[in-house]
């Protein structure tokens, strides 16, 4: 059994393509949210910043977090920085959109902000790992 697991381990032991299919995959999913905010505007954003007290302005902060920040992860450049906005981006959806559902889940037993968190943790994911090597920025650390 024993000689299966450490068959299993070499076979899969892909930590850096195992980060490009993590940041490739979910900075496409984000990226379209951010597609759809280009083609259909911001108003829906605006509309829940100013709920919020805030300026209505601070909705072209989308374009940063959803469409600029995604692609800077996808091709894996400023990869830690883009996360830590990715990160702030997804704090702030969390915030204006399910502040006051938050410690609630839904009919099927998901966390009602279920959607978003899962983008948050895979962004605080990308901030710790980094690019690995098949990216832009490709930094190898050695111990």
């Amino acid at each position: 059994m024993q000689a299966l697991v450490n068959w299993l381990d070499s076979l899969l032991d892909k930590d850096d393509l195992g980060k490009l299919i993590l940041r490739v995959s979910f900075g496409f999913m984000f990226l379209l949210h951010g597609i759809h905010k280009i083609y259909g505007g911001t108003e829906f954003i605006q509309g829940l910043f100013v709920q919020h007290g805030l300026p209505a302005f601070f909705a072209y902060g989308v374009y940063l977090g959803e469409v600029i920040v995604p692609i800077l992860i996808i091709i894996g450049l400023f990869t830690r920085l883009s996360a830590i906005i990715w990160v702030g981006t997804s704090l702030m959806v969390i915030w204006l959109m399910h502040a006051d559902n938050l410690f609630t889940v839904n009919k099927v037993g998901a966390w009602a902000a279920e959607g978003i968190g899962v983008y948050l943790f895979a962004a605080l994911a990308i901030m710790l790992i980094g690019p690995g090597k098949y990216a832009l920025e490709s930094r190898r650390q050695t111990a």
